[in-house]
């Protein structure tokens, strides 16, 4: 069931001098060939507003942080528009624009905005650049779901598909309802449950929806304060006494609710989301919403990431209800192209929860997580686009993300206030164009390479070589000395420019001229006995240390806490480029295999390894900024066993732009005999498989799409 309407989605517009105008009149003629029924115009803005129609004052709309949260109806708006041409005015004053700071500068021209529609029978008129602005264009702001505005509550259900026009809604076919009281449920078709039962009162104060005070830096922040405030609001309630039901949606997914009061009483519905259930139960931040429902109605909720459901239903006392609870999973459109299977059914578990992390991470940008913040940070991207290329039939989400970071970032600041975010960007468009071979994009960002880069070597010490940035360094979320940040960021730059040389080797055309020599570095800045895993795994894959040295530290290093999904893929990274694939097998096994264990559907922002109680929710931390259940069980950046799998198990490895050639070089692992599968290319799915005999050795085929060279590598392999 998914949402289809081909009309075209409003979008945020405003002057094209953004905020410097914090005075103007948006305008739009409506033209009716007949008499149009059912009229109404609904608007979200930042600002106050008058609106007029035909000249004449219908509404006025006070400036208040909670008008861009919502689509309002302008209730003065007629509801039949005659025939003939009509002259709709907003006329908006700005006091309040959104903020910005450090990591949301690449928003720095959305900090004002207006969205609205104007729909009847027959009619519709959704605000874009068609729309004036005192009289010339309007320019578009930001698109339907954007950062900073997000998603907006009263969205007709198509809305869904957002301003991309990519996103999907589908039924979810296998929820689990783990637990009632005070009612009674049955399932019915496509996944829904009926739920019947007799409605408490609220127990308490009447449920009041908190009003926002100031306008937040993103969506999320916004949303997990009204999260709290209504989740205070919740606790004063007389629960117990509610009817209830809690419900498993079987793995977590970016999701919302449709629910339809079949009952002849108004219903309240509230509800709370988690990752976990002990997050259900005790965190203070967990998703709290409410909405009513008159007879008859439908009502959905915005998607938000999550595993658990709880359902509380309110109305008047003792009077009868009766609902359809239905659960959708929101995101983008994605066929998968890359697979795995083998007989040992350990690694294809961890590639399929890899890959269903990454895929419902696709959404209006490619979201380091659907629990948490919707911005494009810019490692997190990194990280998690490197899977993406061996899974997905398209790329779009990673080409919007990196086009909003490298165009929105101005001079002069780093990607979300972090030098290294900067250095990782550099690296995810070489390695975009790259694995796609798409050379147009990459010219199509000509401009903003050239400016980051340009910003970058103006902090390098032209003796030493050396980055040398104002500001803190952020390596990894466990904690660090200022040696081991310093050492850490000088072999992100190394790395960055050895991606940059093979792009300009690639691309003489985009024009990266001469690079700056390495940094000047010594290995025992990354191979003391006491700096963290992340130091060290960064110097090896940077170069900096040498073979005999990595090797050496390679075949006795035992993973320990602090750990995380970065640096333990790192480290397998590492390994696989010493041939020491059993050891990074045991890697990708102990963390992913961990998180498995440990009930995992989508793999997590950050690792414990060594705890064993009852919440392991409470205890991930990522050791420096977030604690207890702030932590995502859903992070894009932890999909990356995908690539290893690719490369290193199916023996895949691209080795010229846009897979024209590719090295066929299996390995068998963690006791795997035989194993197939495929991987995605530009030119079409690879298709490979490979069987051990008993004397150890390997014989397999790989069929090619046309255009693609084959190197065979350690293998009798059939070519086709």
């Amino acid at each position: 069931m998914d949402i289809v309407n081909d009309c075209a989605l409003p979008a945020w517009i405003w002057h094209r001098e953004r905020h410097e105008k914090r005075s103007l009149t948006l305008t739009a003629t409506v033209r009716a060939d007949r008499p149009i029924e059912g009229a109404a115009f609904r608007m979200a803005l930042t600002g106050g507003a008058v609106v007029r129609w035909n000249g004449e004052t219908v509404a006025r709309v006070a400036e208040s942080p909670a008008a861009t949260a919502a689509f309002v109806d302008v209730e003065g708006f007629p509801a039949t528009i005659p025939a003939g041409e009509h002259a709709l005015a907003i006329e908006i004053e700005v006091r309040e624009i959104y903020p910005i700071a450090d990591v949301n500068a690449y928003l720095h021209e959305r900090r004002v905005g207006f969205i609205g529609y104007v729909e009847g029978d027959g009619l519709w008129l959704p605000s874009g650049t068609n729309w004036l602005a005192d009289g010339e264009n309007a320019a578009v702001v930001a698109l339907l779901g954007e950062e900073p505005f997000g998603d907006l509550a009263a969205s007709p259900a198509w809305f869904v598909r957002g301003g991309f026009g990519d996103i999907v809604a589908a039924p979810l076919a296998d929820p689990v309802l783990l637990e009632r009281s005070g009612l009674a449920a049955s399932p019915a078709e496509d996944g829904a449950w009926r739920i019947r039962g007799t409605l408490a009162g609220t127990g308490g104060p009447p449920l009041e929806e908190p009003r926002a005070e100031r306008l937040e830096l993103f969506y999320h922040l916004r949303k997990q304060n009204e999260w709290k405030l209504r989740r205070e609001a919740q606790l004063r309630l007389n629960l117990a006494a509610l009817p209830q039901a809690t419900v498993d949606l079987g793995r977590e997914y970016n999701a919302r609710l449709r629910v339809v009061n079949e009952a002849e009483a108004e219903l309240t519905v509230l509800w709370n989301g988690a990752e976990s259930l002990q997050e259900l139960a005790r965190y203070d931040g967990c998703i709290t919403e409410w909405f009513r429902a008159a007879p008859g109605e439908t009502r959905l909720t915005l998607p938000q990431g999550m595993r658990y459901v709880r359902l509380y239903f309110l109305g008047a006392e003792n009077a009868a209800f009766a609902a359809e609870v239905r659960f959708e999973a929101v995101q983008v459109a994605l066929e998968q192209t890359g697979s795995f299977a083998s007989d040992v059914t350990r690694l294809p578990l961890i590639y399929d929860v890899s890959a269903h992390t990454s895929r419902i991470c696709h959404q209006i940008g490619l979201w380091d997580g659907i629990k948490r913040d919707r911005l494009n940070w810019t490692f997190d991207l990194y990280m998690a686009a490197r899977s993406c290329y061996f899974l997905w039939d398209d790329t779009a989400v990673i080409r919007r993300a990196l086009r909003e970071l490298g165009e929105g970032t101005p001079r002069g600041k780093w990607m979300n206030g972090i030098c290294e975010y900067t250095l990782w960007w550099l690296q995810a468009v070489a390695e975009y164009v790259f694995y796609t071979g798409d050379r147009m994009f990459a010219l199509e960002l000509r401009e903003p390479l050239l400016r980051h880069a340009g910003w970058v070597y103006e902090h390098a010490d032209p003796l030493t070589g050396r980055l040398a940035p104002e500001g803190s360094i952020l390596i990894e979320w466990v904690p660090l000395t200022p040696a081991e940040r310093e050492a850490g960021l000088q072999a992100i730059y190394g790395m960055t420019l050895g991606a940059l040389e093979r792009l300009s080797s690639d691309m003489p055309e985009l024009g990266l001229g001469r690079l700056p020599a390495r940094p000047r570095t010594d290995e025992s800045e990354y191979m003391r006995e006491d700096n963290r895993l992340a130091i060290k795994a960064l110097g090896m894959l940077a170069g900096l240390v040498s073979e005999t040295r990595a090797r050496a530290f390679l075949a006795v290093y035992e993973l320990k806490d602090p750990v995380t999904p970065l640096s333990a893929y790192q480290l397998a990274e590492c390994c696989s480029r010493y041939g020491m694939h059993d050891r990074a097998y045991g890697i990708i096994e102990r963390v992913w295999g961990g998180m498995l264990d440990r009930g995992a559907t989508t793999f997590w922002e950050s690792y414990t390894d060594a705890y064993a109680g009852d919440d392991y929710h409470d205890v991930l931390t990522t050791y420096e900024a977030y604690g207890s259940y702030r932590i995502s069980l859903c992070h894009s950046w932890s999909s990356t066993p995908v690539k290893w799998i690719a490369e290193t198990v199916l023996g895949l490895e691209c080795l010229s732009p846009g897979f024209a050639a590719v090295r066929f070089k299996p390995t068998a692992v963690g006791g795997i005999a035989s194993c197939s599968g495929t991987v995605h290319t530009p030119r079409g799915p690879i298709a490979v498989s490979w069987r051990k005999d008993e004397g150890g050795e390997l014989t397999g085929t790989i069929r090619a799409p046309e255009g693609i060279e084959v190197v065979v590598d350690g293998i009798a392999a059939v070519v086709s």
